[in-house]
């Protein structure tokens, strides 16, 4: 604490190393975090940012489109009125104006058409670099070392060594020998990394098990060097995750649920999961590959059942935006009040927002019904009774819309950016399934990755600040 008010606070230094598994939205988000949490805990001192970058190098050997908007339009575009300076590798530039603490509270990135992204209505090959060496034989361990920035060989998740090379995207799926498609992991870790025809998969895996496993890199390190350590501020976590089983779909639920942010209503049977599992298979088919002769691992399993949902849910939202007709009530509302009644079940605003949505369903659903009638028998006399019943699915759909305007509030998470609601004097929830954000999915799921009622998101899903 500044013992004399009159003198200017103390500037403080920010610093992140952009790793080599960081894609542009994860840097943005952590570097995002660290100012806010800066300016949080110190208000008014300047701040200084400093940047380091590992890997994200292009085939001419220079910064990939990743890093270069990091530093040119990032930093400099976003994040630079809120900071006195930034260091990068390519610039230092000081803000000529002072520095400003009316941070947003979220940050939101959208931006789908990024090329390295996976397209998961197709089954290509993807890379981060759409020109990778042609080289036949593979690098050497110290040549992929400096590439990932480390000073010496040792695994990229828990520090440990000896080191093998592993392919990002395999060689069977048509990754190249270029040192930018492999990393570096200890055999433990080689043998969980998914094998699968998306670079950025690889990488984000990468990073989920850093997160995961990072207890693992202060193994066989002396106290006296954790004691130095955790004397300077750093945290020290020594212990990890609980793993409750080890059977092998145990742990694809659990990297599901962690990594991919599935929740209990996608375990569910139902109609649906018999095209869940047939694109399942496509998905293994057309763009996995086995590794050490293990025919199934997890991390690869769980990445073709997260592709084969989301290209399920490609094609459903395909078909409904092509059908002509009432439209259905938005699925993010109904899940919210459903689940809203099924744990708080005296909610009587919510209980009157899911039968309004059930009504309007069956009213949809029976437009569907006889305009298949009249499709298939070719009969003109059905379509008074189609206009009927059309305007009574418009009627009731309009009436579940009013209620949800009158029962329901909309705001955005300031940790994610994803949609929130709450229903009447309900606790804030997120609309839609948990995001892919280990901050706000922590709040729904405990450590075994099991669904946890008594942690309610209510504590994160909060409503942003608003500034004057």
């Amino acid at each position: 604490m500044n013992e004399n008010p009159q003198e200017p606070p103390k500037g403080i230094a920010l610093y992140h190393d952009m790793r080599v598994e960081e894609d542009f939205t994860k840097c943005a988000n952590r570097l995002f975090s660290i100012l806010t949490h800066a300016a949080a805990t110190s208000p008014g001192a300047p701040r200084h940012l400093y940047l380091d970058i590992q890997g994200h190098r292009n085939a001419a050997g220079g910064y990939d489109a990743d890093a270069l908007e990091i530093i040119k339009e990032f930093l400099l575009g976003f994040l630079s009125p809120y900071l006195t300076e930034i260091s990068t590798p390519l610039y230092q530039a000081r803000n000529p104006k002072p520095q400003r603490e009316d941070i947003p509270d979220v940050l939101n990135i959208r931006d789908p058409d990024r090329g390295h992204v996976y397209d998961h209505r197709e089954l290509p090959v993807r890379n981060r670099d759409s020109h990778p060496d042609q080289r036949r034989s593979r690098p050497p361990v110290r040549a992929i070392a400096d590439y990932l920035g480390l000073d010496e060989p040792i695994c990229l998740i828990c520090w440990q060594a000896p080191v093998e090379r592993a392919h990002v995207v395999p060689e069977s799926l048509g990754g190249s020998n270029d040192v930018r498609n492999f990393a570096l992991l200890c055999p433990r870790h080689h043998r969980e990394a998914p094998d699968v025809a998306d670079a950025e998969a690889f990488w984000s895996w990468v990073d989920y098990a850093c997160e995961r496993d990072g207890h693992m890199k202060w193994e066989g390190v002396e106290p006296e060097m954790r004691a130095k350590a955790e004397s300077i501020g750093l945290h020290i976590e020594t212990s990890g995750p609980v793993r409750r089983s080890l059977h092998h779909f145990g742990r694809v639920r659990d990297e599901l649920v962690r990594h991919y942010g599935w929740c209990p209503e996608d375990f569910a049977g139902g109609s649906h999961w018999g095209s869940l599992m047939e694109e399942f298979h496509t998905v293994m088919d057309a763009a996995t590959s086995t590794h050490f002769n293990v025919a199934k691992k997890a991390s690869t399993e769980a990445w073709a059942f997260e592709v084969a949902r989301r290209r399920l849910r490609d094609d459903t939202s395909q078909q409904e935006c092509a059908e002509d007709g009432p439209t259905r009530p938005s699925g993010p509302l109904v899940e919210l009040a459903e689940r809203t009644v099924r744990k708080s079940p005296r909610s009587g605003e919510a209980q009157r927002l899911a039968d309004a949505a059930r009504r309007a369903d069956i009213a949809i659903e029976a437009v569907a019904l006889v305009r298949g009638i009249i499709d298939s028998a070719r009969v003109s006399s059905a379509e008074e009774v189609l206009r009927g019943v059309q305007e009574e699915a418009a009627d009731r759909t309009a009436q579940f819309e009013r209620l949800s305007d009158e029962l329901m509030e909309h705001a955005v998470c300031r940790h994610c950016g994803h949609a929130i609601a709450r229903i009447g004097e309900a606790p804030w929830r997120h609309s839609a399934s948990a995001p892919m954000s280990r901050g706000c999915r922590a709040a729904s799921f405990d450590r075994d990755g099991d669904w946890d009622d008594s942690l309610d998101r209510a504590w994160q899903a909060s409503p942003p600040k608003t500034y004057q």
